[in-house]
């Protein structure tokens, strides 16, 4: 049994999770041409699509190693461009209104996509950038989906296959999995909303609304742009918004406490220890007392089991 997600989207990863929102402000924008960068499996995409297609407006999904999902969703939706290059080497040459940037998510790589929009399309037409992944966990620490292409001197000190949690700078022995990622948090140069926060601060033309749901959702745009006031009355209820942060904050630590439990119980199971050892763990984890909540709630009072209930089972 591994502990490792086989469904990419299982933590409510997906930028369309947000699609309200999202939809709402390419709509504000006028925008008529949509790159994404990341399109990884296309699921998102193809909702871009779908909302393109009422719009007349097209989309561009920017993928150097797109999964067979999206490239079978290229063959059969003429609408859809496939670049199968990575951001750095396709956005110089992109001319479009809005571009969604959910790529790989690290300080050294978000940097230069936001030079190159930039040095497209010059800073007073700058389309609208919408940031996904800003919260935690990469809000400050960097990922590498191939840390290889990453120059040495941009690169921060990297682990692979570990875990993480809320709270914690280094990796845990348990928590939400990583293939790659920088070994501390925090620091400079390290993660993409400091990327953000620095490409922003330099530039005070630029406005940035920060939506903290479903690991953050960034926009930016230039505060003179025709629909500029449109966006910005979008989103003020949304940016920053005191309770989606702790929502967020209360969802986040009830996923990385799944994980956590979960990667315990393989490795006991690994150990072959007996299964009433592994009541004994589920019995004083944290994870079994929000379970047992929701039951209480569900049952009007009267929940399905118990934690006493089982540590009485268990003598």
């Amino acid at each position: 049994m591994s502990h490792f997600p086989s469904d990419p989207d299982e933590n409510a990863a997906s930028i369309v999770n947000l699609a309200e929102v999202l939809f709402g402000c390419l709509d504000a924008a006028g925008a008529r041409s949509v790159a994404e960068v990341g399109a990884f499996h296309g699921k998102s995409t193809r909702e871009l699509l779908d909302w393109a297609a009422t719009r007349g407006a097209r989309v561009v999904a920017i993928d150097p190693t797109p999964e067979p999902a999206l490239v079978e969703l290229a063959a059969e939706r003429p609408d859809l461009e496939l670049i199968e290059r990575t951001s750095v080497e396709a956005l110089g040459e992109l001319e479009v209104d809005a571009v969604i940037l959910d790529g790989d998510h690290n300080y050294f790589t978000l940097s230069e996509e936001l030079r190159l929009i930039e040095a497209r399309a010059g800073l007073a037409s700058l389309p609208l950038l919408v940031l996904h992944d800003i919260g935690w966990p990469l809000a400050r620490r960097d990922a590498y989906y191939a840390p290889e292409r990453i120059p040495a001197e941009h690169r921060q000190p990297f682990v692979e296959h570990v875990f993480l949690l809320p709270g914690e700078p280094e990796p845990v022995a348990g928590g939400m999995p990583f293939a790659c990622v920088a070994t501390h948090e925090g620091g400079p140069r390290n993660g993409i909303l400091t990327a953000i926060e620095d490409f922003a601060g330099a530039r005070e033309e630029l406005v940035f609304a920060s939506v903290p749901a479903f690991f953050g959702i960034g926009f930016m745009w230039h505060r003179d742009a025709p629909w500029a006031g449109e966006v910005a009355a979008l989103l003020a209820p949304w940016d920053r918004n005191p309770v989606l942060e702790r929502l967020e904050a209360n969802r986040v630590r009830q996923m990385t406490e799944r994980y956590r439990i979960t990667k315990l119980l393989d490795d006991l199971e690994a150990a072959n220890e007996p299964r009433e050892h592994l009541l004994r763990v589920l019995a004083d984890s944290r994870a079994l007392g929000i379970a047992e909540g929701i039951s209480r709630v569900a049952g009007r009072g009267s929940p399905a089991f118990t934690r006493d209930q089982i540590r009485e089972t268990l003598g």
